[in-house]
């Protein structure tokens, strides 16, 4: 499972940091250009918890592309990239965000679920789980899910933890709020909660074709 955030070319005013986050559009497309020659099959986030709850069957070399945080670039550079490729994808929305400059508005969330990508939520605001107290998890969890549900004219059931931080005090409070799975990072998934800690890997914009690749046989 591969987690990318900003698709754009960097600016001079890119630090270091942000820059670990920015992947150009000519290195994404080059990386899809690879999957799509090694053979890898695209799925949706949907599919994949189908699969991992009820053994819906997967295609041969399945793979999850998802994007957090719902930056414009993933419609605008990202989106003809998966569509040339027919790839499906992923996309976690900080629903704080939508329709501000620079962000994913409204109506290209709604143009991403027609088109058959999987909306889902990476909370309101940007807060870590582990911060949560009172108010916040109906607010970060439950706030979110309906908007976008109201959006795309479905329920919206996957979520991923911001940072990829999360805390075993989440996975009831998850469930409640009517989700079926949860996305970290790179930690191992919690034998107590597999389906609240599925795994994800970030693709960093300096990776080679050649290491994306073996990061995929490798990691998971």
């Amino acid at each position: 499972m591969l987690t990318y955030h900003q698709i754009r070319n960097w600016r001079p005013t890119d630090g270091p940091a942000a820059r670990r986050l920015i992947t150009p559009p000519g290195v994404f497309a080059a990386q899809m250009d690879a999957l799509d020659r090694s053979g890898y099959a695209t799925i949706s986030g949907t599919r994949l918890v189908n699969h991992l709850l009820a053994g819906v069957p997967l295609p041969p070399k399945p793979l999850l592309v998802t994007f957090d945080d719902a930056s414009q670039g993933q419609y605008t550079s990202a989106l003809p990239i998966l569509r040339r490729h027919r790839f499906v994808a992923t996309f976690f929305v900080m629903t704080v965000v939508l329709d501000k400059p620079g962000w994913l508005s409204r109506a290209q969330i709604r143009r991403l679920d027609r088109l058959g990508m999987t909306i889902a939520a990476h909370r309101w605001d940007h807060r870590p789980v582990p911060a949560y107290r009172g108010d916040d998890w109906r607010v970060q969890l439950v706030r979110p899910a309906r908007e976008l549900g109201r959006l795309v004219g479905h329920r919206v059931r996957l979520f991923a933890y911001p940072y990829g931080r999360w805390t075993r005090a989440a996975f009831p409070k998850l469930e409640r709020s009517g989700y079926l799975a949860a996305f970290q990072l790179a930690g191992p998934m919690d034998p107590r909660g597999p389906r609240w800690t599925i795994r994800r890997i970030m693709v960093a914009p300096t990776w080679s074709n050649g290491t994306l690749l073996r990061q995929l046989t490798h990691s998971f």
